[in-house]
């Protein structure tokens, strides 16, 4: 296969969804940047080389970090007409734009107010397993993986409980727009959800900016938009933004770290029975999911300038694609990278990304990963994965996590 047919056939929708590990070892070793024609972006799958990348901000801003891989339908665009306005959010800005829109999440999201978190989150997942515990089966995700996030991000956010129906839904089809290959009528009802997702954190944002209270949602509005007069048109756009997108990211890749996580260890039943011989290493376990499966698998740069990287020219204004699931099994960084070990010494992964962008919620995400499986291991007697069912990923560039898993025990 030539340099050019090799990029051509890299396809992370289609034939690199399911499993993409073998191209990108091959990719590593012999073409480590390449330019993709589906994308239109630099593909970068060195650990080093995506390393550098994170911590140059400068060089490569942040700025189309979720872009669409493809350009979106016409209803689409229309529905998104009766919506709120794009705005930048922590995780599409730069500089002190992304330090004013973080600030208000990392002082909630820190690791000792996740500590005082973590009693409310087992409760909930004792319950959850009681709920189907005695049924002898059950869809891992939407039993467990997907309620136990959505409750912990309602509560956090202050989300009645009659609203958390449209929350989700709505979040999920942020996630689903311009990633999976849709069609022109799922796309739009997408967009749709969306959009309605949108005016309900409308609502909570003009509620909260006249009587804050005490929840994540006062928290941002008061930090980025102190005072008592009305709210600006460009505010509440810029509220609602980054709050919707906050709790779609703070809920959809919890849930796909703790589908991949039993997914994987029943997979390899020996670490499975470890995990119960040796609760211990629950810790750890979680972090060699977030490196062998990692829950956001790419995230896109741009080059400001011209560039440089492993060798490879990248011109100004380009997009660069930075593939984490890559990274993570670099071999020059992780000895036996394919092999899948609880055991194996915890040491820095892409499973939260890297430098100033680091996930602001990765605290929250480890917490609630590890509390999850160890309700799991604890008082499900001998899980394993159905041998029927086929698993089918999030037709997603990027998340990565199974739409369903099912269980039998």
């Amino acid at each position: 296969m030539t340099s050019s047919q090799f990029a051509e056939s890299y396809d992370p929708l289609g034939t690199h969804l399911d499993d993409p590990y073998p191209f990108y070892a091959q990719a590593r070793r012999t073409e480590p940047v390449f330019h993709s024609p589906r994308l239109d972006a630099w593909v970068v799958t060195r650990f080093d080389d995506i390393d550098a990348i994170l911590k140059d901000p400068v060089a490569f801003s942040s700025a189309n970090s979720l872009r669409p891989v493809r350009e979106l339908y016409p209803a689409t665009y229309a529905a998104f007409a009766e919506g709120y306005p794009p705005k930048p959010d922590h995780v599409t800005s730069d500089g002190e734009t992304h330090r004013r829109f973080r600030a208000p999440y990392a002082k909630r999201l820190a690791p000792g107010a996740v500590k005082t978190l973590e009693p409310a989150i087992r409760r909930r997942a004792d319950a959850l397993v009681e709920s189907f515990a005695a049924d002898g089966g059950a869809d891992l995700i939407s039993r467990y993986a997907s309620p136990l996030p959505v409750a912990t991000a309602a509560d956090l956010f202050g989300i009645a409980p009659g609203d958390v129906a449209t929350a989700k839904s709505g979040s999920e089809s942020l996630f689903q727009l311009g990633s999976a290959d849709l069609t022109e009528a799922e796309e739009a009802r997408a967009a749709r959800e969306f959009v309605a997702f949108q005016h309900l954190v409308g609502g909570y944002v003009r509620q909260r900016h006249a009587a804050p209270e005490d929840d994540l949602i006062s928290d941002v509005v008061t930090a980025l938009a102190p005072g008592a007069g009305p709210l600006t048109v460009d505010q509440e756009a810029e509220l609602v933004g980054t709050i919707c997108g906050t709790i779609g990211a703070g809920h959809i890749t919890t849930t796909d770290t703790i589908g991949n996580a039993v997914r994987v260890l029943l997979s390899h039943p020996d670490q499975w029975d470890l995990l119960r011989r040796r609760p211990e290493l629950l810790p750890n376990a979680v972090e060699e999911v977030l490196r062998f499966e990692a829950p956001v698998p790419t995230i896109f740069r741009r080059a400001t300038g011209a560039a440089t990287v492993a060798g490879v020219r990248i011109p100004e204004g380009a997009d660069v694609l930075l593939v984490f699931a890559s990274a993570n099994r670099d071999e020059s960084r992780y000895p036996d990278a394919d092999r899948f070990d609880v055991t194996r010494t915890p040491s820095r992964h892409f499973g939260f990304g890297a430098g100033v962008h680091t996930c602001v919620g990765a605290s929250l995400a480890r917490a609630q990963a590890r509390i999850a499986l160890q309700a799991l291991v604890e008082r499900l007697p001998d899980p394993r994965l159905a041998p029927e069912q086929t698993v089918r990923l999030q037709p997603s560039i990027n998340v990565r996590g199974p739409l369903a898993l099912e269980l039998r025990w």
